[in-house]
């Protein structure tokens, strides 16, 4: 892509004419390292998360994209080799420390998301302590959280199955077809296509909590909620133009833009 909008890949003139052009906007996205099935690497919410933010970036215009923060909260993953997590307390120092850095140099809009499900429901419910925090501390930023896993989840979910005829049951949610498909975008030298297997398939609605609780173990041996095997790269594609349109005029609202 033209333009840069990762922050980690500009130099600090370019940051600081950014700001002199009225860039004041950027994407702190969250993310995690872990077990994403035997056909997806650990890195595949980073990977994901990376993409959409800076697709997202794109379309809002005037934002940048910080370092994604990860690990992230996967202790319910942690039965699975190569799975990190963090503590909640950790998480949030790390987050709050971001923010802090941006609004150090002059951000004022710092919009908080998440490419994993994990991290959801903190990131929400950590918005008004950031937002106070800043406050009492002297910055004058506005912490935008824009993470609900029922409607990140759903937006894919519907999508996959209005254009390609996927069943809700085999779109899942971790490591599935929706997933897959992002990954044969982003990284197919990565995805290995010939370990592809089914997980588990049915009514996945009650499993969040029985897997936030016991471990995602206890629903699926090899990881993955859903059935990656129908993913390709034309769906990954339509998908995430689909994703980031959505988003991205979510966020020109919340933002007055």
């Amino acid at each position: 892509m033209a333009d840069r909008l990762l922050l980690e890949e500009m130099t600090w003139p370019e940051v600081e004419s950014a700001l002199a052009d009225g860039t004041e906007t950027v994407i702190i996205q969250t993310a995690s390292v872990e077990q994403h099935g035997p056909h997806l690497p650990l890195l595949t919410d980073t990977l994901i998360g990376a993409h959409v933010a800076e697709m997202i970036a794109r379309k809002l215009g005037k934002t940048l994209v910080a370092p994604v923060v990860r690990p992230g909260l996967s202790v319910h993953h942690m039965k699975f080799p190569g799975s990190f997590t963090t503590a909640p307390e950790t998480f949030r120092t790390v987050i709050e420390e971001a923010c802090m850095s941006l609004a150090t140099h002059g951000f004022k809009n710092l919009i908080l998301m998440s490419s994993h499900g994990g991290n959801f429901t903190f990131i929400d419910g950590i918005g008004p302590y950031l937002q106070d925090s800043m406050t009492r501390k002297g910055y004058k930023v506005r912490i935008i959280p824009h993470v609900n896993i029922l409607h990140y989840s759903r937006i894919q979910q519907n999508f996959v199955g209005e254009k390609f005829g996927v069943p809700l049951e085999e779109a899942g949610f971790h490591a599935d077809v929706i997933e897959t498909a992002c990954m044969l975008v982003i990284r197919p030298d990565l995805v290995r296509m010939d370990k592809m297997v089914p997980g588990f398939i049915g009514d996945n609605k009650p499993l969040l909590d029985k897997i936030f609780v016991e471990g995602i173990q206890s629903v699926t041996e090899n990881g993955i909620v859903g059935d990656p095997r129908r993913a390709t790269r034309e769906m990954g594609e339509a998908l995430l133009e689909h994703l980031t349109d959505v988003l991205s005029g979510e966020l020109r609202e919340r933002l007055g833009w």
